[in-house]
């Protein structure tokens, strides 16, 4: 067995997470990743169709290009970010209040009801009954099940937060005039802001087109549900990269033997998210006839803003990194860089992420202007952006914190650190070639 990665928590701190939490953490973190595994490999036959080879016809179950393309777009960006991001965040609350969580067995209780949702999508999916894309646009209808299987995803995520406050509140009552940890305070900002955004999807989903693929409804607005679901569409993308700038701002600086620049600008960032993330959705709908020229430069306007926290996230993970780069020995302008623990995958994995997601950045406040955007809208430059982003630095994040996390929560060694640097390496060369 090969000697394990880094961690930022061992087995011989003074509080260990009870086993029935790490078991929560581990089932969530395992549909996860099998949900990934299976939306990889839709996008390697979607690869070969773009190249002239047909692999469809040897997999019965997926009938054609739109139905693997909806697997891998659910799969991926909805179910694996969605049930790693529970596993992960569950973990954070109480491994940094060092209390159980409240109320006890509510997690599982989220488990389940997250796990018959995603089985309904399966299900969906799988039949061909629900060939509508990851954005789930009206007039393309899906089977019930299909929407009501994302209700339950979305309920669940709304539980998260019901245990992160009530573990919160309890940790408070122990704790009185103690200053919140800051790990458990951008938990906290994370599932505030996305309960906030997640409203705009429930209201589509449970309004509209669940009565409507039920047959209550005759029909449904295509631009109101479409923008209902961009009320949500974008922030969702704060879901993602949050859980990642936890691990960035608060466990990847310790993993490089350094330490976080400023508590005070992090804080400040995870606040600023929560209003800043939210009315950003409309510069997806700047070619939408509906939606009036007005709220389309309000929409840019803030989106350019909320560029404003993720610029205050860079400069602090890299003044953090740099840190414990020089505490290495690393000397000159750029010489910490090269001190920086690359070896350890747990921390390169991470490390690779930020150098891509860096493009992705840039190429979102293209997104962003209206003039561009008009340019760069339904080309390969927006599924570009969103491999640079959701693909690159969500995902390559969420596989360097794993190969710390699994180690802690099963008490055992990763298996190979050697594979696991080799796996980050053709990730981030396969992203940054497609």
């Amino acid at each position: 067995m090969a000697a394990t990665t880094s961690r930022v928590v061992a087995r011989g701190d003074a509080y260990l997470v009870p086993e029935s939490e790490r078991k929560l953490s581990l089932a969530f973190i395992a549909v996860g990743f099998a949900h990934l595994l299976i939306g990889v490999l839709l996008g390697f036959m979607q690869g070969m169709e773009h190249a002239g080879i047909d692999l469809y016809a040897y997999v019965p179950l997926i009938r054609h290009y739109y139905q693997g393309l909806s697997i891998h777009g659910v799969f991926n960006v909805l179910v694996f970010t969605t049930c790693f991001i529970g596993g992960f965040l569950l973990f954070v609350v109480g491994r940094g209040l060092e209390r159980p969580l409240e109320p006890a067995g509510l997690g599982w209780v989220t488990f389940w009801l997250m796990a018959v949702g995603v089985v309904m999508v399966d299900y969906t999916l799988f039949t061909n009954q629900a060939s509508v894309l990851f954005t789930s646009y009206a007039p393309l209808q899906a089977h019930p099940l299909y929407y009501l299987g994302l209700a339950l995803v979305v309920v669940g995520t709304w539980l998260m937060l019901l245990i992160t406050v009530r573990t919160t509140l309890a940790w408070r009552r122990e704790n009185p005039g103690k200053k919140l940890p800051l790990i458990a305070f951008a938990a906290n900002a994370t599932l505030i802001m996305w309960t906030l955004a997640s409203v705009g999807i429930a209201i589509e989903f449970v309004g509209f087109l669940i009565p409507w693929s039920l047959g209550w409804l005759p029909g449904v607005d295509p631009l109101l549900t479409r923008t209902l679901f961009w009320l949500t569409g974008h922030p969702i993308v704060y879901f993602w990269l949050l859980p990642a700038y936890i691990s960035w701002y608060f466990m990847l600086p310790k993993q490089a033997g350094g330490k976080l620049f400023s508590e005070q600008l992090a804080r400040l960032a995870f606040l600023l998210f929560i209003p800043l993330s939210l009315p950003v959705g409309f510069h997806h709908q700047y070619l939408d006839p509906g939606v009036s020229e007005g709220y389309k430069a309000i929409h840019a306007f803030l989106t350019f803003a909320v560029f404003m926290p993720s610029a205050m996230t860079a400069f602090t993970v890299l003044a953090s990194l740099e840190i414990g780069g020089r505490a290495r020995g690393g000397k000159g302008l750029l010489g910490w860089v090269t001190r920086l623990p690359w070896g350890d995958p747990a921390v390169g994995a991470q490390l690779l992420a930020m150098v891509l997601f860096a493009l992705g950045g840039v190429s979102g406040l293209i997104n962003a202007s209206y003039n561009m955007n008009l340019l760069v809208h339904n080309t390969l430059w927006v599924v570009g952006h969103f491999h640079l982003t959701v693909g690159t630095a969500v995902t390559l994040s969420f596989m360097g914190i794993t190969y710390w996390l699994i180690p802690y929560l099963t008490g055992r060694a990763l298996y190979s650190p050697g594979m696991a640097r080799l796996q980050a390496w053709l990730w981030f060369i396969g992203m940054a070639l497609m």
